[in-house]
């Protein structure tokens, strides 16, 4: 069996670091690796590749890649992947699910305090050297998590890591799934289908953003649904960028219909200096780095791991995405 490592990527963090790729050659001495670091080396590797341990993979590529059946993305999103003609050639295709459900988890939190605790508030006045203590009255007092509801769209790995969290601090939990009637999930008190966005949007304090980017997600929170949340209302995409309406999400907040936002994601990353988002109201913005954490590459690749010992037992695949659902 030939397998081809090629995680290459502009950021350090996504890119495998080399003493992690050796690492794992050296659990399967009798599978040949091809453990790629340039365009030559991928190339030459897809030829012969039975497996390919990647992020990224278009048409052109698989038309070179004659023996390839299975492919394996190092990350959760699989919109890099040509999943059509991969689908159309039975190519199977998994993805690292789960490994940053509890970073992102942690993320949404932190984010959520640093608001209910007037955080960037604070922090702009101690920019300034400014003692601004009676400036907290009103809508700069403090508020509790405990007693809010927090509504997510998207429920999978890191939906339900947060939904945990955030119940366990004493926050109301509900959530808008494809399919309403599905499996209950812990932490959660009410699911919402699509037809019921705009309901469930009315009666949440926060909304977390975490689903995939598919076609019925794409666009969801448009200028009408941020319209129908909830005033004074804060919210977290931490999902993908092209779910959100970026240009209602400003006018949103310059209008203070929206009390506060953060965002991992964006359309255009790096995020241009220019951009308005940078000079809204009571933002956090992060540069995509709500699934960075230490030890990162450890779990990842015990996943991946896993997973080839799997497929070579001719066993059921983790975290297999599927042809219907894309994810």
């Amino acid at each position: 069996m030939h397998v081809l490592i090629s995680i290459q990527q502009r950021v350090p963090q996504w890119q495998i670091p080399e003493a992690s790729a050796r690492a794992l050659i050296a659990r399967f001495p009798d599978v040949r690796f091809t453990y790629a670091t340039s365009d030559d080396e991928r190339a030459r590797g897809l030829e012969m590749a039975d497996a390919a341990y990647t992020w990224i993979l278009n048409a052109t590529e698989l038309a070179r890649a004659p023996r390839l059946q299975w492919v394996h993305s190092s990350a959760v999103a699989v919109e890099t992947f040509c999943l059509p003609e991969m689908y159309a050639r039975g190519i199977r295709v998994s993805n690292t699910r789960g490994v940053q459900a509890v970073p992102i988890a942690e993320h949404v939190l932190a984010v959520l305090f640093a608001f209910a605790k007037q955080i960037p508030f604070t922090l702009d006045n101690q920019r300034q050297a400014r003692w601004a203590q009676h400036d907290y009255v009103g809508a700069r007092l403090p508020w509790l998590l405990r007693g809010r509801t927090l509504g997510l769209i998207g429920v999978g790995t890191i939906g339900a890591a947060l939904a945990s969290r955030a119940a366990a601090l004493g926050m109301r939990v509900v959530a808008l799934r494809r399919q309403a009637a599905a499996d209950t999930v812990p932490g959660v008190t009410r699911v919402y289908n699509r037809d019921e966005l705009p309901a469930m949007l009315a009666e949440c304090d926060a909304v977390a953003i975490a689903a995939p980017l598919t076609p019925d997600t794409e666009g969801l929170m448009g200028r009408g649904a941020i319209a129908s949340m909830k005033p004074g209302a804060v919210l977290i995409n931490v999902g993908r960028a092209r779910i959100l309406d970026t240009d209602a999400l400003v006018d949103a907040l310059h209008a203070g219909h929206l009390s506060g936002a953060s965002l991992d994601v964006f359309p255009e990353e790096p995020l241009p200096a220019d951009h308005p988002l940078w000079s809204c109201p009571n933002v956090i913005l992060t540069p995509h780095t709500s699934g960075f954490r230490q030890g990162h590459w450890d779990e990842v690749i015990d996943v991946f791991a896993d997973n080839l010992e799997r497929y070579r037992r001719g066993e059921a695949l983790k975290y297999e995405v599927k042809a219907d659902l894309g994810y």
